[in-house]
């Protein structure tokens, strides 16, 4: 069992290093998770136990608590009615899409909802696993909608810009990075004390969530710890490495999860990830334009904002083209946030 493990472990450590050398999304989950699944279709030898899944969901938990900035929240007033309208949205389209994938594509109903979540991959794909869902296809879809957003987005903004707006209020490249730097940091190599630190409290917090038996308890409150730790001592982000630890054991739990038969299914979802996809992509052009025309934000920044692929890359991407940095932090952290509390606890509310 052990060295079943330990191999499974390998396979999708080596599957992230080469996704990222390739440049794949979300590198070390995405390759993870197909180099276990191709792993496991071809010898069915892979082992990866679920409760490994709680380490990754603390570590997430603390990840992205750590990217919310007293800045964040001094933005939230002047954008609250928009993320407000945003996040509705994002509800509509998940039961909506969801009720569809459940009916004419023969997924269950969790699995469908889960499937059209707005929310990072490792993160949909770990509540997933804790609400019973077919992790595979949820992690399926989702990598479909990460990598369709991120492919299309550059070229998509543009489009619109030329048809729907302006482009004045963009702001320099130098400009957008520093803001990035200040609203939302990224990963670098940290001090040990400042990663133990994050862990312990963030650690604290998942055991809480874990003990009271909510819905993705253990990724919720080392969330909301983490947040609080950021914002009381304004600790620095967590090193990256520990993300990718992160990423590599819930891409393998979920590739571990495939088997032949699934493999031979995953063509049945190209007809449902491009209804998804198309459906975010008319969420993002009705969001940007209302928003823009109503003078809350310039059009790019309101696309970049409304976009649902991960927060990260988003904020990444609009600080190379351009955008109003703080305030696209601000409602991307927030769509983030709203996707693990909120949206899980919905669907569980309504399937009961």
């Amino acid at each position: 069992m052990v060295l079943r493990m330990v191999e499974t472990f390998i396979v999708g450590l080596l599957g992230g290093i080469i996704a990222k050398k390739i440049k794949i999304p979300a590198p070390f989950m995405t390759g993870s998770m197909l180099a276990v699944a191709l792993f496991s279709v071809l010898t069915e030898q892979t082992l990866m136990p679920s409760t490994f899944k709680i380490i990754a969901q603390i570590v997430s938990g603390a990840y992205i608590g750590q990217q919310v900035s007293k800045a964040d929240l001094l933005n939230l007033p002047k954008i609250g009615k928009s993320i407000l309208f945003l996040m509705l949205l994002f509800t509509f389209n998940m039961f909506a899409m969801g009720f569809v994938f459940h009916h004419f594509f023969q997924m269950d109903l969790v699995t469908a909802l889960l499937s059209c979540m707005p929310g990072g991959i490792m993160d949909v794909s770990l509540i997933s696993i804790d609400m019973g869902a077919e992790s595979e296809i949820v992690a399926t879809m989702q990598l479909s909608r990460l990598v369709g957003i991120l492919l299309i987005l550059p070229v998509w903004i543009n489009f619109l810009l030329k048809h729907f707006g302006d482009e004045q209020k963009d702001t320099s490249s130098n400009t957008s990075s520093k803001k990035l730097e200040k609203t939302l940091p990224i990963g670098t190599n940290r001090h040990l004390s400042n990663d133990l630190l994050i862990l312990i409290v963030s650690g604290i917090g998942g055991a809480i969530g874990i003990y009271l038996g909510i819905p993705v308890g253990a990724l919720i409150f080392s969330l909301i710890f983490s947040c609080l730790l950021k914002l009381t001592k304004n600790t620095a982000q967590l090193n990256s490495n520990i993300r990718y630890l992160a990423q590599i054991l819930a891409g393998s739990i979920i590739g571990s999860t495939f088997t032949r038969h699934s493999m031979t299914q995953i063509h049945q979802l190209i007809v449902p990830a491009t209804l998804l996809l198309l459906s975010y992509l008319f969420i993002n052009v009705l969001f940007g334009v209302i928003i823009y025309k109503r003078g809350i934000l310039d059009l790019k920044s309101a696309l970049f904002a409304s976009s649902p692929a991960g927060a990260t890359d988003i904020s990444l991407i609009a600080g190379e083209l351009g955008g109003d940095m703080p305030k696209i932090a601000a409602i991307q952290i927030s769509r983030t946030i709203y996707t693990i509390v909120v949206l899980p606890t919905l669907v569980q509310w309504f399937i009961q």
